[in-house]
């Protein structure tokens, strides 16, 4: 069975908000977009991409700084070594094992021990699109990041399947396009057996709890703000309080309050790290009438003041289990 590290539990979460509507007094240097790290965002050309955490992360001394990928999945395999990950302000210890899915527009930096190894892939969003099927809507999949610590028989796999797909795309032999889109097929299905292994339910009852989780946070994307009641939240989806958050902590390992606060924590790192708004506007902002609770929620939550995170977002308590 996968444990699941930091960021899995909250991975129906829509990840995405546009911090534009939000007034702003000085707009922070923005974050790189890249199709892959260090080259242009203009266009991605192959099905799938495939590369060693080497190839480049040791050109550029093992640091990958702060970007996000415009309409691009990465997933990422350590299969030996390790590092740390700063997801959208969250630090990850990375070791042997770890599994990561990225998806389009987080921002994301690693830093790896010298010398680590493993892979790499970079999927575009249509060719999700084109695996997905009614059961298995892949963008739902991943909408939020995922970082997993994986058996040794599921990092083999995974290891064997990335290998083969390595030299699949340094390769141009006939049907490649296909063979590519075949690789990617099978990333997706091994992330996709990987969670259902963690989850022993039925498929169908785990497929309507998976439904409600992502109508929960659908309806939490778009009133976060207004903090309702999780009674008022409950009676909009048809279903009792109780058993919201039953199926939210069997799908997600959060109770529905604690998508709720990590959704406004999360929103709150993402001002403090790349606007200059003060804590009180992000307070405001972010619904709080009074700015002394909204630093207690955030101290609460994230280990340190929205000061002390601002002046170093590596502070904030390290989430890896």
């Amino acid at each position: 069975m996968a444990g699941l590290r930091g960021m899995e539990p909250s991975r129906t979460l829509l990840d995405k908000s546009n911090l534009s509507d939000v007034p702003m007094r000085r707009a922070a240097p923005p974050v790189p977009a890249y199709a892959l790290y260090g080259e242009s965002a203009d266009g991605f050309p192959d099905e799938l991409h495939v590369e060693t955490i080497t190839a480049r992360s040791a050109k550029y001394d093992w640091r990958i700084r702060s970007h996000r990928h415009g309409d691009l999945y990465q997933f990422f395999f350590i299969a030996e070594g390790g590092g740390t990950a700063v997801i959208d302000g969250t630090v990850h210890a990375l070791g042997p094992g770890t599994a990561i899915a990225m998806p389009p527009l987080v921002v994301h930096a690693f830093e790896f021990a010298p010398h680590t190894d493993g892979y790499v892939a970079s999927v575009p969003a249509a060719v999700l699109d084109h695996w997905s099927s009614p059961k298995t809507q892949w963008r739902s999949l991943f909408k939020a990041p995922l970082v997993l610590a994986v058996t040794p028989a599921q990092a083999g796999q995974l290891r064997t399947t990335l290998e083969l797909a390595l030299v699949e795309s340094g390769e141009h032999g006939a049907s490649r396009r296909e063979a590519l889109t075949a690789f990617a097929g099978l990333v997706l299905v091994w992330f996709h057996r990987t969670l259902a292994a963690g989850r022993p339910d039925d498929d169908d009852l785990a497929f309507a709890g998976v439904q409600l989780v992502e109508r929960f946070t659908a309806q939490v994307e778009e009133d976060f703000r207004r903090h309702p009641s999780l009674t008022d939240r409950a009676r909009r989806l048809g279903v009792s309080v109780p058993h919201l958050s039953r199926v939210c902590r069997r799908v997600t390992g959060r109770s529905a309050l604690g998508i709720v606060q990590e959704r406004l924590a999360l929103e709150a790192r993402r001002h403090l790290a790349y606007t200059s708004m003060t804590v009180a506007e992000i307070a405001f902002g972010l619904g709080f009438e009074d700015p002394a609770y909204f630093t207690r929620f955030f101290t609460r939550h994230l280990g340190v003041s929205p000061r002390a995170y601002r002046a170093d977002p590596s502070r904030t308590r390290s989430e890896t289990a």
